[in-house]
């Protein structure tokens, strides 16, 4: 009976913890890419209104070769790198897809514009929107043009572009977990064999 309880809580434990942040904020229509050497980024900057937290973040890009990928923060100045995070192991790949860095969390302080960038240690196809459109949503606006970056060891400004970058960011509360009608099921299910075993061994 000890193990039939175990093995439930599980399950509904299980189904819990799919939750996730939800996508905040999603400049993607991407309309083109830029070949990036070794060592060569770009950032997207964002002007925030509504204080908000973020977990993590995401470019739309592939790296042909594989190789490590750096995700950025910097201030509005583009001089002060404020957080940076690095995806190592990138498998190699000809088509471009959403590459997101590891969860992490970090406030965006309203009447702030911050920069987002993304740097790898090998060739990168990285998509970018030309001619900028606006977008906004949740208290984040892209701002049109973009940055430039050398150094995926010590990564550094290195001017600017007139394009947006595919950038998306997740965040806001992530929802709490609650039990899918399967697993409410299961527990039900559960719960009736346990009182049907304590019956035949009271009646015994």
């Amino acid at each position: 009976m000890r193990k039939l309880i175990v093995v439930l809580v599980g399950a509904i434990l299980c189904t819990a913890s799919n939750a996730k942040s939800e996508t905040i904020f999603d400049l993607s229509s991407t309309t083109a890419f830029t070949n990036r050497s070794a060592n060569s980024g770009v950032g997207q900057s964002v002007a925030v209104s509504t204080t908000t937290t973020i977990t993590d973040m995401g470019f739309y890009l592939n790296l042909p070769n594989g190789g490590d990928v750096k995700f950025m923060i910097w201030d509005s100045s583009d001089s002060n790198l404020l957080f940076s995070s690095v995806l190592s192991g990138v498998s190699a790949s000809g088509s471009q897809s959403w590459v997101y860095s590891d969860p992490f969390s970090f406030t965006l302080n309203a009447g702030q514009t911050y920069w987002f960038g993304v740097i790898a240690d090998n060739n990168a196809d990285i998509g970018f929107i030309a001619p900028e459109y606006s977008y906004s949503a949740n208290g984040l606006s892209a701002v049109f043009n973009n940055s430039n970056y050398t150094s995926f060891s010590t990564p550094s400004y290195s001017g600017g572009g007139g394009a947006e970058i595919g950038l998306r960011l997740d965040g806001g509360e992530t929802p709490t977990p609650t039990p899918e009608p399967s697993s409410i099921g299961l527990l039900g299910m559960g719960l009736a064999s346990l009182a049907g075993i304590a019956r035949r061994r009271f009646s015994k």
